[in-house]
């Protein structure tokens, strides 16, 4: 009888012990995840930045060369529309 006592004590301890040391480990992770988090927030931001300058980088040669390309039409029917509005208005 005493044995089983014994052993039932031990597996008592025993489990609050793995208790105490989950309970360490979560509060530990909590922190660290805590102390972390300027790091992190950092490295998303300048990841951000990197990718919107490479990004600038790729789409604005393409911007360039459509606006190129759609400004000799424009200029043409901003000429037809200045002769149309100099000949109405003579």
């Amino acid at each position: 009888m005493l044995e089983a006592l014994a052993i039932l004590t031990l597996l008592c301890v025993g489990a609050v012990v793995l208790g105490v040391f989950v309970l360490l480990a979560a509060i530990l992770k909590i922190v660290f995840k805590l102390a972390l988090l300027p790091i992190v927030l950092g490295l998303k931001a300048l990841v951000f930045v990197i990718g919107f300058v490479i990004a600038l980088a790729v789409v604005g040669p393409v911007v360039l060369l459509v606006g190129a390309l759609l400004l000799v039409p424009l200029l043409i029917l901003g000429g037809i529309v200045w002769a149309g509005a100099a000949v109405l208005s003579s």
